[in-house]
């Protein structure tokens, strides 16, 4: 090489660095709205990703009577396993969607309702014990009573009908984004009804395109290797947690009716549903209930619920998720906190639920880029 093809091949990383370091500028100076763009095109693909969520929800059923209905006498009926054993999930899961707008829906409404209502004399109680604190008492330095104050001001001005029209457009807007969800639930389990049919076919499909890509054996295998482990992840948090999360909401929900808790149903799956959220979700759930209880019921009911919940929770984490998962996704709890955290700021509480599984594929992406640059 002469000395002028040296010197601008000098140039060549350093122009590459220059431009990879522009883009890196450029995403951070306009991230706001690159995340808005994500959240948009999340919306619009959200009956697909709905119909993943379920197909992976309705897995491990599917799968159990799948194997057990193969073991039938009658060849027809064996033949066509995976068809019947799908079938009989989807009625099931009808009959739980029926009993739940009939049952569940009706009280938990009327306790959403009923806590927004209650919520300004709620943080009214909560001003008035830090306004009675002592004057050298450090909750007082840290003008905690003074963002109270500003929140239960916006708070109630919320819910101040004198702009009679602005709570008319609220509510309408409301009406769309509900309606706008439930159609793309309604689709999402369409998708997962022939995503579970046609699992069979889906997979051979990735195989054939696995081999058209790849015609190296090696990276055929590396690459199912990979896809397996992305499956084996969204299996273990998706369909083990959620069966988890649905113990949460019974057993929760039971220990606060039976100690006549205000606001029962609405807590429990308040409690099931923050159960996705692996460490902080439980410490949340278990520090709203103990809020609530001690507005509605007194330290005393507080302390008297408490204890039960504790002790389901160390069942729970210790004997119960453990059998029902069977297998860990070895992940650092300090990378599964700064995960949770991060999603939650930038994507809000669905960031916060789809911060594991995310990181988590990450990091065998990673792990597997290491592996092949070490070989």
């Amino acid at each position: 090489m002469n000395k002028d093809n040296f010197e601008r091949a000098k140039w060549i990383p350093i122009f590459i660095l220059a431009i990879i370091l522009m883009v890196i500028y450029k995403t951070f100076d306009n991230f706001s709205g690159i995340t808005a763009e994500i959240r948009r095109f999340l919306w619009i693909i959200s009956p697909l990703l709905f119909g993943i969520l379920f197909s992976y929800f309705l897995y491990l059923p599917v799968e159990k009577l799948t194997k057990l209905f193969g073991k039938a006498k009658i060849k027809r009926f064996a033949k066509r396993s995976r068809g019947f054993s799908v079938l009989a999930v989807f009625l099931v899961l009808i009959a739980v969607i029926v009993f739940v707008i009939i049952v569940i829906i009706p009280p938990l409404f009327r306790s959403v309702i009923d806590l927004a209502i209650r919520m300004p004399d709620y943080l009214n109680q909560v001003l008035d014990y830090f306004r009675n604190l002592p004057e050298d008492s450090i909750l007082l330095q840290l003008n905690i009573i003074i963002r109270l104050e500003e929140y239960a001001e916006n708070l109630i001005s919320q819910f101040s009908f004198q702009d009679v029209q602005g709570v008319i457009e609220q509510f309408s807007r409301g009406m769309i984004s509900v309606a706008d969800g439930l159609i793309s639930v309604v689709l999402g389990l369409i998708i997962a009804l022939y995503l579970l049919l046609e699992l069979e076919r889906i997979r051979e499909f990735f195989k054939r395109l696995s081999k058209a890509m790849f015609k190296s054996e090696k990276n055929r295998d590396r690459l199912d290797r990979f896809l397996g482990h992305i499956h084996k992840v969204l299996v273990t948090f998706i369909a083990s947690k959620g069966l988890d999360s649905m113990i949460n909401i019974v057993v929760v929900t039971s220990i606060l009716l039976i100690f006549d808790v205000y606001f029962a149903f609405l807590l429990g799956i308040f409690a099931g549903l923050m159960n996705f959220i692996p460490y902080l979700g439980s410490l949340i759930a278990v520090i709203s209930i103990s809020v609530i209880t001690v507005l509605t019921g007194g330290p005393a009911k507080a302390v008297q619920v408490l204890i039960p919940l504790l002790i389901f929770q160390q069942l729970d984490g210790n004997f119960i998720e453990p059998r029902i998962m069977k297998t860990s996704l070895k992940i650092s709890p300090i990378l599964v906190i700064i995960s949770v955290i991060a999603g939650g700021a930038y994507f809000g509480i669905v960031g916060m639920f789809l911060a594991v599984p995310v990181v988590t594929i990450i990091k065998q992406i990673l792990l597997e880029y290491m592996g092949n640059a070490e070989k």
